[in-house]
C-alpha cells in the first residue's frame, strides 16, 4: 500500500491490542506521514472504539485499502458494442496490459440496479487479489473494481442499466488536478482511456462527468453545450458543432476524433511548455463546467416529479458559483449573462414548480 490519501478508508492487517483494535477494524485516514525524502511511510487513522474516537499513527504495512465509494472524478464510456460477458474481461486485460493490478484489501463491490428508483446500490465488499471474482461477474447487474496505482483508478461496470451497458472510470481528484495542468499526466490517463475504448468497442467516451449525468445516465446530453467534460473521444461525424474555443481537435485514423482542453500532445512536435495550462486556463475550465452543471440541473427539473427542490438548489448553487468565478476572472459580460440566466431559472421554478 504505497499510496494513501486523507479521507481514504482502510482496515487493519493485524490486531493492535494496545489500542483495543481487532484485525480488520476499519478507520479513516486523517493525516498522511512522509519521511524526509517525501515517501509515504504511514498515516494517522481515526477509529471508533466503544463510541470514542482514537487516532493512532500506523505504518503502511499495518493497513490495507477498503473500497467504500467511488472516487470524485469520473470518465464514462457508452455505446459499448461487445457482449456484456466480454466487456469486463476485455477491459480488465486492457488495464493489466498497462501495468495496473488489483488493489489490495477489499477491492471489489457488487452492484445491484434498483430499476424503480434508477439507483445503483452498492452491495457486498469482497477481497479479490487475482481478479477471479471479477472475471465471473458478467451475470451481475454491475461491479466496481479498485486498481493499484497513485491515480486510485476504479472501474465501474454498469451492465444492467436502462440505457445499455456503460463503463465508468473513477480516479482521485489529486490525479485529475495533475492531468488538467501537465502534459505527462494528461497523456498517461488518455492512454488508459483509449485502451479501454478499444477493449470495450465503445462508441463514445467523456471525462470528467458530473453527478447529475451519473444519476440519469443520459450520456448523449454530455455532447450538448455548454460542455462539462474536458475530454471527448467519439466518431468524427458526432463531433459537437458548438465546442468552446479552448477545445483542440485531433482526428484519428479509425474515423474517430478527440476533442479536449487537456494538455495532450497530439504530435512529437508539440512543446510541453506550450501545453502547460495556467491558473486562468483552469479557472475558465471550471467556469464552463459550472455553467454546464447549472443547465443540466435545470433540464432535469422538467424530467422528474421527485426531488425538484434538490435539483433547483443544485442549479442555483452552480450558477452562484459560476457568477462568483466570472467576477474573479473579470468577465463582466459573462457575469451579467449568468445573473440573467439565474433570474430566469428562479422565475421558472416559482411559476411552474412551486
Amino acid at each position: 500500500m504505497s499510496f494513501v490519501y486523507k479521507g481514504d478508508s482502510i482496515r487493519l492487517t493485524r490486531e493492535l491490542p494496545e489500542f483495543q483494535l481487532a484485525m480488520h477494524a476499519e478507520g479513516t485516514v486523517q493525516t498522511v506521514i512522509h519521511n524526509d525524502e517525501g515517501v509515504i511511510v504511514g498515516a494517522e487513522v481515526a477509529f471508533y472504539v466503544t463510541g470514542s474516537p482514537i487516532t493512532p499513527t500506523l505504518p503502511l504495512d499495518a493497513m490495507e485499502p477498503v473500497l467504500t465509494g467511488a472516487r470524485h472524478r469520473t470518465a464514462v464510456f457508452w455505446g459499448l458494442q461487445k457482449p456484456r460477458e466480454q466487456i469486463i474481461e476485455s477491459a480488465m486485460h486492457a488495464v493489466f496490459d498497462r501495468g495496473y493490478g488489483m488493489c489490495a484489501g477489499l477491492n471489489v463491490v457488487r452492484l445491484h440496479y434498483v430499476s424503480e428508483e434508477r439507483w445503483w446500490k452498492w452491495g457486498d465488499r469482497m477481497s479479490d487479489p487475482t481478479g477471479a471474482l471479477v472475471a465471473a461477474a458478467s451475470s451481475w447487474d454491475g461491479i466496481v473494481v479498485a486498481l493499484s496505482g497513485r491515480e486510485g483508478l476504479q472501474l465501474e461496470f454498469r451492465l444492467a442499466g436502462r440505457k445499455g451497458p456503460a463503463l465508468l472510470v473513477h480516479e482521485r481528484d489529486e490525479a485529475f488536478q495533475r492531468q488538467a495542468r501537465e502534459s505527462y499526466d494528461a497523456m498517461e490517463v488518455v492512454r488508459v482511456f483509449l485502451a479501454l475504448l478499444q477493449a470495450t468497442d465503445a462508441e463514445y467516451g467523456a471525462f470528467p462527468v458530473g453527478s447529475p449525468w451519473l444519476a440519469d445516465e443520459d450520456w448523449p446530453s454530455l455532447l450538448v453545450p455548454p460542455h462539462y467534460p474536458d475530454f471527448f473521444v467519439l466518431p468524427q461525424a458526432s463531433l459537437p458543432t458548438a465546442l468552446e474555443s479552448a477545445f483542440r481537435i485531433q482526428k484519428l485514423t479509425d474515423h474517430r476524433a478527440i476533442a479536449t482542453v487537456l494538455p495532450m500532445k497530439f504530435s512529437p512536435a508539440d512543446a510541453p511548455l506550450e501545453l502547460k495550462r495556467s491558473d486562468r486556463d483552469l479557472s475558465l475550465d471550471a467556469l464552463r463546467r459550472l455553467k454546464a452543471l447549472g443547465e443540466k440541473y435545470y433540464d432535469q427539473m422538467y424530467e422528474t416529479h421527485r426531488g425538484l427542490t434538490g435539483l433547483y438548489s443544485g442549479a442555483k448553487d452552480a450558477f452562484y458559483d459560476a457568477i462568483s468565478l466570472a467576477n474573479e476572472l473579470g468577465l463582466k459580460e459573462e457575469c451579467e449573462a449568468l445573473e440573467n440566466r439565474l433570474d430566469h431559472v428562479k422565475a421558472v421554478f416559482r411559476s411552474q414548480f412551486s
